[in-house]
């Protein structure tokens, strides 16, 4: 996950940051999260990202996919209630040529 993306969400949810702060926000168990309808705006306004797929689970968790122009990209786990952590993020997103994989073999 790069820097900018956990300090833009973390920014978003009202989080200050210290250096010791930041190091604890980065960790796994502390996920940065916020209101969907920012977060995706704010990963088209600063990163161009759009989103490219998604998934629902069992448990209504919907999981998004947004990639950006210059191969960025970030997944997001969207609660039923509308807020959004960011799950992963990072560089170099190479999409499949053509996805075929629902054709019959």
């Amino acid at each position: 996950m790069t820097l900018i993306k956990v300090l833009m969400i973390a920014g978003l949810a009202g989080v200050a940051f210290s250096p010791s702060a930041l190091a604890q926000k980065a960790a796994p168990h502390e996920t940065p999260c916020a209101e969907r309808a920012h977060v995706a705006e704010k990963l088209r306004e600063t990163f161009g990202e759009r989103m490219v797929g998604s998934g629902l689970t069992d448990s209504g968790v919907l999981f998004e996919l947004y990639v950006g122009p210059a191969s960025t990209w970030t997944l997001l786990a969207t609660t039923p209630a509308g807020v959004s952590c960011l799950v992963g993020a990072g560089e170099a997103w190479e999409p499949l040529p053509s996805p075929d994989i629902f054709v019959a073999r």
